[in-house]
């Protein structure tokens, strides 16, 4: 088939910002280019527009993002402004599709003209989407004039389809399996819960999960839990007293590490609990099913399309610390049987780019021929 010229249009990019999306657009880029496109990424710096390659078949467009005069004062961050910036490498080349992983970069491709998909990263649950001001007026129009919108999740293209009315295509993100081996041995031993998120992030209840992890230390008091991600965690551990020293004491904080560092993370530990509500995926909980470890969340969202597979996981009857801690110990006693790490592989493969990236290429294959 013709290669695409293809666009990814995002404000920032991996590793300068390690979070889920940043690593969908790296390795949405690789394997693309990989299979034969070109791809330009455009994305966002404070410093001076450039560009550089990528990956051998395109270009990483990097455009400043300047201070837009009352912007601020409208709620409009440089998640917002970056829009601005990114029309102009998208009005200089005739793409054959612009792929937005923003409301604003996906306007940016419908202002230069090109056929645009727009991917919603967030769970566009009531509670999650702004409810008014510009930042509203920002996604409600990226779904609106969007050529085609994609989701996350089954559950995220309900969720849209009951706030907006716009029917989504479900296009998950993959993982790259070679990065993430398997130990298929059962996790015997002390139980070891890993946190793989954002601390600083509210919104991934890392202060739920120590809140489930004090419940399961009644049960298993030689448990740990490892806190791994970037940012400031202060808020979610107890306030220190004679009850709350004993859960610190049982708290590690390994930091953010180096990226190589997180498939052995996974590999170590016994279980990994994601107690986000309203998450659109769960790349973490795929991360580490690809290890062979199970998998704990909440109910809400698209994560027990991952978690709730028989064999792999569990999910949690409720976001509520007793719910929570419940699971754990299921999950536990499931990581124990030697079935389960190959149980865990199989699940995770679902989202290997080999599965995920084609159907890419298809929805893209499908927008360019619709704008002929």
């Amino acid at each position: 088939m013709t290669p695409l010229r293809i666009a990814l249009v995002h404000p920032y990019r991996w590793p300068e910002v390690r979070r889920g999306a940043e690593r969908y657009l790296e390795d949405l880029a690789l394997y693309l280019s990989g299979a034969g496109h070109q791809v330009d990424v455009v994305t966002g710096t404070s410093g001076r527009s450039s560009w550089s390659t990528v990956h051998g078949t395109g270009k990483w467009v990097r455009r400043h993002v300047w201070a837009v005069p009352g912007s601020t004062r409208l709620g409009l961050g440089e998640v917002e402004v970056f829009g601005l910036a990114a029309v102009r490498p998208l009005v200089a080349s005739r793409y054959d599709v612009v792929h937005g992983l923003t409301p604003t970069a996906a306007l940016a491709g419908w202002v230069a003209r090109r056929p645009t998909l727009y991917t919603v990263l967030g769970h566009p649950h009531r509670h999650q989407i702004p409810r008014a001001g510009a930042q509203r007026l920002a996604f409600t129009s990226a779904v609106r004039r969007s050529a085609m919108v994609a989701v996350l999740s089954e559950a995220s293209a309900k969720a849209l389809h009951d706030e907006l009315g716009r029917r989504a295509e479900v296009l998950p993100p993959g993982i790259r399996l070679e990065q993430f081996a398997p130990d298929l041995a059962p996790r015997l031993g002390p139980p070891r819960v890993l946190f793989s998120a954002s601390l600083s992030d509210r919104r991934k209840r890392a202060d739920l999960a120590v809140a489930a992890f004090g419940r399961l230390l009644e049960h298993h008091p030689e448990a740990r839990l490892s806190l791994s991600g970037e940012g400031d965690v202060a808020w979610a551990l107890p306030e220190r007293s004679v009850g709350a020293e004993r859960l610190r004491a049982a708290i590690d904080l390994p930091g953010v590490g180096d990226p190589g560092q997180q498939p052995e993370r996974y590999r170590q530990a016994t279980v990994t609990l994601l107690p986000s509500e309203h998450e659109a995926f769960g790349l973490a909980l795929v991360e580490s099913l690809a290890c062979g470890t199970p998998v704990v969340c909440t109910p809400s969202g698209g994560m027990p399309e991952i978690a709730g597979a028989p064999g792999v996981g569990v999910v949690a009857e409720s976001a509520e610390p007793a719910a929570l801690a419940d699971a754990l110990r299921r999950a536990v006693d499931l990581a124990r049987d030697p079935a389960t790490p190959g149980r865990c592989v199989a699940q995770a493969r679902r989202w290997s780019w080999d599965e995920v990236g084609p159907r890419h290429e298809a929805l893209y294959r499908r927008l360019a021929r619709r704008s002929c």
